[in-house]
């Protein structure tokens, strides 16, 4: 790293820190050069605001560092790391916050060891522009950095350079600290001890110099001899930085300042990497004008070597140049891409830069798309020549896959115990592949099976067999093909599915499957027994009527039918036991003739025990209800009473024994009819027509008695007003503004309390209105508003009724 960002990085710190003095930016900036950079010790993180130290960010970047760079260097001059610790995190927050500030490139970056890492597969990284060059994602990759990193101990053969700095500690009977910087003429000056030249000499080169002069400082300092009491160590502690060349072929050439302890893949990280005609097979560095190393980058990415990843110097120059021979390798190999290959390199060897084969690559040979002087041509390589083929420049090698197919494969499916793929030996036959599959299955078909043989077109073919006969001795085995197909079916496969019907007063009825010899109460066993419902005296079966195969013994009877009585215990007695069901015999158990179950209805409102009733007879009317309710309270409003009645639903059962269709049965019939009733003459006469037989469900509701009568509709304030009796409907039409201008005075009406609706009667130019009871409601219906049709509704209209009769006019005419 350069002395002027170094310089610069830490006057703009000390600027921040002395900010807390209240002092400005302008004065501070103007005055930056008369800080001492050389103790930062006293720095405190929480003196730095973070608008400062978003300032500090932008101009550490605009200079080439990184947050982590200029932190380090501080605390090489004596910043705390805890400071440095706390300095960063809050770096990272602010940066957080703004991705502007991650997006800036650096130039130097640090702690990050070459990664020992290539990437299995390159398919992935194929781009439109073509194949993908071996190694370019060693520098493009983004998890990927070659950094060199500042936390390792100091190699041995490091050599010393202006800039760096000496730390000698001295301890025992003797303690001393020297932090010693080597100066532009190649010396460190010790105390008492005067300039020791350390330039051009590695580290444990100079620790020996320099213990030699300290012994004349320190008695006991006798390293490897007795009495020895004084101890001392020398290390490392800054390295200088340097600048190096990189030229050529790579994606940002040009002079790079880095650490000392650069190598050559940080340098060519620092210029972006190769670009793609540059050659990763000879990377060159040139030292005082020769070539010191040569560094096959392939080395690294196939084998992980780094034996020629050497240190730079001050002033090497790094030169990569342009490829000589590039070939491509496609298909079943596991990097596909392109490769550079040196002379003496074969095929052989490019399979295995491309990671060998895929598992369904076919390795008898390859195929070979060459360039010559005016054309292509195609080579075919087989395998024992793939060690002493040469390459050339721009070849292309594909490695093709498997055919989709078997030599000696035979399939056997269906009623054997191991169906699937076996493999054909010479003169295997159809009862030796059977044996191999674990032979047949009991429900196996016998009289007929099939083998799916393939011709010569590359077509199948259909041969029959008859495993009886070939079992039997009467027919020849059938010797079997390669890919032949062998399918025996079972004989449920033969059949359709072997079912009955149990409809009914059974637990679960429906389809079951049906067994031999299977009897009406195995049947009834099967479908969970009967309900209490069932009448067990009534079961009745319907036997399907198969029919003559030939059309003039068609009959006219459509099933056959039986009737059976069995106990509820299922023992079967008489004719049912000697009964035998058949595949699709329909199975129906009848209910009870006298089988009810409990009905209910509900009164409520003011009798004296409102609650549910059951029904006790099917003839229970109105009036027995009131009673059982133990009759009405002072307060019942009777003329007042009203009968809500459910719609009633068929039953399921029923309907499905009358052959009603599933979408009718699952129709969900539900709602509530008012039924208007006069309960005054139901008491007064109970058992008269007025006097309503109670269906389940029904509910009769008395009211309180009601002392109001609400009118609806087209009046001008709807309301509900007191009765008063002997009162009309004029004087409660009245009561509510009268009628509106859109009221249809013809059509009135009054809802009494029971439910009853009575209408105005019209004769000639006489009318009469209806009475009203205490708790009616008036009803005035209104004319609905309709808008005048504008002018282009009506020419529309008028066009349509034209056009109509242009078209009866002419029909007319022809007539």
């Amino acid at each position: 790293m350069s002395e002027v960002k170094v310089s610069f990085f830490l006057r703009w710190l000390i600027v921040l820190v002395s900010c807390v003095f209240l002092l400005s930016e302008v004065g501070l900036m103007a005055q930056s050069s008369s800080f001492n950079t050389s103790d930062l010790s006293t720095v405190r993180s929480s003196q730095i605001s973070d608008t400062q130290l978003k300032s500090f960010i932008e101009r550490g970047k605009a200079e080439g560092l990184t947050a982590e760079e200029a932190l380090d260097l501080a605390q090489q001059r004596g910043l705390s790391p805890s400071e440095a610790s706390t300095l960063m995190q809050r770096v990272r927050a602010l940066e957080a916050e703004d991705p502007v500030q991650t997006a800036s490139p650096s130039v130097l970056r640090q702690e990050v060891d070459i990664p020992l890492f290539v990437p299995d597969t390159m398919e992935e990284q194929k781009t439109e522009a073509g194949p993908v060059i071996f190694g370019s994602q060693l520098f493009s990759g983004g998890n990927l950095t070659f950094e060199p990193s500042l936390n390792i101990p100091t190699p041995v053969n490091y050599v010393l350079g202006a800039g760096d700095q000496i730390v000698i500690d001295i301890w025992g009977a003797s303690t001393n600290l020297y932090q010693l910087e080597v100066g532009p003429e190649g010396t460190v000056v010790i105390d008492n001890v005067g300039p020791l030249y350390v330039n051009g000499l590695t580290i444990e080169e100079a620790e020996k110099r320099i213990l030699d002069k300290l012994k004349q400082l320190y008695r006991g300092l006798r390293p490897g001899e007795a009495g020895q009491d004084t101890y001392a160590r020398v290390s490392l502690g800054r390295v200088r930085t340097i600048q190096v060349t990189v030229l050529g072929e790579v994606e940002r050439p040009g002079n790079y300042t880095v650490s000392s302890l650069t190598t050559i893949f940080n340098a060519l990280y620092q210029a972006g990497g190769l670009n793609k005609v540059g050659s990763y097979r000879t990377v060159e560095v040139i030292r005082n004008n020769k070539r010191v190393a040569s560094l096959d980058i392939y080395d690294f990415l196939l084998y992980g070597d780094q034996k020629d990843n050497i240190r730079l110097n001050d002033q090497d120059v790094i030169k990569v140049g342009v490829y000589t021979n590039r070939v491509e390798v496609r298909g079943e190999v596991k990097r596909p891409g392109l490769y550079e290959i040196t002379p003496e390199e074969t095929l052989a060897d490019l399979i295995d830069f491309a990671g060998s084969y895929t598992d369904s690559a076919y390795t008898r040979q390859l195929k070979v798309v060459r360039n010559t002087d005016m054309e292509r041509r195609i080579e075919r390589v087989k395998r024992d020549g793939y060690d002493s083929y040469p390459l050339q420049n721009g070849d292309v090698i594909t490695i093709e896959p498997l055919l989709n197919r078997f030599e000696n494969r035979v399939a056997i499916e269906g009623a054997v115990w191991r169906p699937g793929d076996y493999e054909l030996t010479d003169g295997m036959t159809l009862l030796q592949l059977i044996k191999k599959a674990e032979g047949l299955k009991p429900e196996a078909f016998k009289s007929r099976g099939l083998i799916y043989r393939l011709t010569d077109t590359n077509d199948f073919s259909v041969e029959a067999f008859n495993l009886n006969d070939i079992i039997d001795g009467v027919s020849q085995d059938i010797v079997l093909s390669s890919e032949d197909r062998i399918v025996i079916k079972t004989i449920f496969e033969m059949r359709e599915e072997l079912t009955v019907q149990i409809q009914g007063e059974v637990q679960s009825g429906g389809d079951l499957p049906y067994r031999e010899n299977m009897t009406l109460g195995d049947l009834i066993l099967a479908a969970n027994g009967f309900k209490s419902s069932a009448s067990e005296a009534r079961i009745e079966v319907y036997r399907r009527i198969i029919g003559e195969p030939a059309p003039e013994q068609r009959s006219t009877q459509m099933a056959d039918s039986y009737l059976f009585s069995v106990s509820r215990d299922l023992v079967l007695d008489g004719e049912a036991k000697n009964f035998v069901l058949k595949p699709y015999d329909q199975v129906y158990v009848r209910k009870r003739p006298d089988y009810q179950v409990q009905r209910s209805v509900r009164i409520e409102g003011e009798v004296m025990y409102p609650g549910i009733y059951v029904l006790r007879n099917r003839h229970e009317r109105i009036s027995d209800l009131v009673a059982r309710a133990g009759g009405l309270t002072g307060e019942a409003f009777v003329e007042g009473a009203t009968l809500e009645r459910h719609a009633k639903r068929p039953d399921k059962s029923q309907m499905l024994l009358d052959g009603m269709p599933d979408e009718v049965i699952n129709l969900e019939q539900s709602g509530v009819n008012n039924v208007g009733i006069n309960l005054v003459d139901i008491l007064d006469k109970p058992g008269s027509r007025e006097d309503l037989q109670l269906r389940e469900g029904d509910v009769v509701k008395v009211p309180q008695r009601l002392q109001t009568v609400m009118t609806d509709g087209a009046v001008l304030n709807s309301t509900e007003i007191r009765y008063i009796q002997g009162k009309n409907f004029k004087y409660y039409v009245s009561r509510s503004g009268g009628y509106s201008e859109n009221a249809i005075k013809r059509k009135v009406y009054v809802i009494h309390p029971n439910g009853d609706i009575a209408t105005r009667k019209n004769f000639l130019f006489f009318h009469s209105n209806p009475k009203i009871t205490a708790g009616s409601e008036v009803i005035i219906p209104q004319k609905i508003q309709q808008e005048p049709l504008s002018s282009g509704e009506r020419i529309t209209i008028l066009s349509s009724i034209v056009s109509m009769a242009a078209v009866v006019v002419t029909a007319m005419s022809r007539f």
